[in-house]
């Protein structure tokens, strides 16, 4: 099967939307399917976006850069961006004559594509429906006069908050996944150590991997905090632009009194499972908040957990519903109040005083990964129903 991606992500890109746009490509090409991916060009970063991501490839990357003539403050709030990008699609749909479309990040996009073709839409929050009041319409307007035939989303809580929204619509659960775990040898584990791990002092190394901001939704705070009270341990903060990391810097001046926590910046990806090697627990301490767009909580999709999992890492991470649909408590994962800095302390420290207890969380994560949040079994959740047009 053809499948057109429309996005507007910018690819590549730190950002983790990209990174996820990115990864369900790759899915859709390892099952055979010939895939087509469009993006915005980054104006930072040159780099082949599957170079970049570290991926196999195996699909295509058409990439935009929209002059400043028609993307700027002034033509942005009446969604022009997206309707020159609109015509630069119109022909690429001609030429690459698409089975399905699918989509993210995308609205006016998507207004010249033909009625015949069935439009996949993934939704990680209430996007456009708590947009501007010419957002909400062109969507609603998109929603009656294209074929929408699917709405694809992460997690069951935006399943249900949707239902109410869109109710003749199909919406489908699949959760995000991560890329098959690549074998490290002890030798490449023990030569990436002394290159690149700060801290190797220390006795025990807690790692975070993934996006960082300037807001606390990440918990980046609750790292530092932690640290501070965690004399013994070295924290690692493998991610974020520049920018960000700096901020993050600086706050945790006042908290590593211990010299314990070590920042790293955005590194290849190639690099994670080396850093993810060299951890003796992984943290995933999002912070509840809410907007309008998000009424259960932002950044709902948790993307580092799946690939956690699949390095069969013990993970303490915050206690959240979104969570809870990925990890159980005691089983796969420690889940504690997303704020208590002493509960993160403890779990941590359970967790590095008991092997046993660390190996038995890291060996059914495993277990769990491969039966709901392989890359194959997110493909299944998306595609499902349409069983005849995949490849023999």
């Amino acid at each position: 099967m053809k499948i057109l991606y429309l996005s507007r992500a910018l690819l590549p890109s730190e950002i983790s939307n990209s990174l996820s746009i990115m990864r369900v490509c790759q899915a859709f090409a390892d099952r055979g399917h010939e895939v087509l991916l469009t993006g915005l060009a980054s104006r930072k970063k040159t780099t082949d976006p599957i170079t970049y991501y570290g991926l196999r490839g195996g699909f295509k990357v058409l990439v935009f850069l929209v002059s400043r003539l028609w993307d700027n403050r002034f033509t942005q709030p009446f969604l022009i961006p997206g309707l020159v990008l609109a015509w630069k699609t119109r022909s690429i749909v001609k030429s690459f004559a698409p089975d399905i479309i699918y989509s993210r990040l995308t609205l006016t996009e998507l207004a010249l594509i033909p009625r015949h073709l069935p439009i996949y839409y993934e939704m990680h929050s209430l996007s456009y429906l708590r947009g501007t009041r010419m957002q909400q319409s062109v969507f609603r307007w998109l929603l009656r006069h294209k074929n929408v035939h699917r709405i694809v989303v992460t997690t069951e809580l935006m399943a249900k908050l949707l239902q109410s929204e869109l109710l003749d619509t199909d919406i489908k659960v699949a959760h995000l996944s991560a890329e098959h775990p690549v074998i490290v040898t002890d030798e490449m584990l023990t030569s990436f150590r002394s290159l690149n791990l700060q801290g190797e002092n220390f006795k025990n190394h807690v790692g975070y991997t993934g996006y960082l901001d300037t807001i606390g939704l990440r918990g980046t705070e609750i790292i530092c905090q932690t640290a501070a009270k965690m004399p013994a341990t070295a924290f690692h903060i493998v991610g974020g632009e520049q920018e960000i990391v700096e901020h993050w810097r600086r706050y945790a001046e006042d908290y590593n009194i211990h010299g314990n926590i070590f920042f790293y910046g955005h590194r290849n990806p190639s690099d994670m499972p080396l850093f993810l090697g060299c951890f003796d627990v992984v943290l995933a301490p999002l912070q509840h908040k809410i907007a309008p767009r998000a009424p259960t909580g932002m950044n709902m999709s948790p993307l580092k957990l799946p690939q956690y999992m699949s390095y069969k890492k013990a993970i303490v991470a915050s206690d959240l519903p979104s969570h809870r649909e990925v990890l159980t408590d005691g089983e796969t994962a420690l889940l504690v109040p997303p704020k208590d800095i002493d509960a993160w302390v403890s779990g941590i420290r359970l967790l590095l005083d008991d092997h046993e207890r660390r190996t038995m969380l890291g060996n059914n994560a495993v277990n769990r990964y491969w039966s709901d949040f392989s890359p194959e079994v997110r493909v299944r959740q998306i595609l499902d129903g349409i069983h005849a047009s995949e490849p023999k």
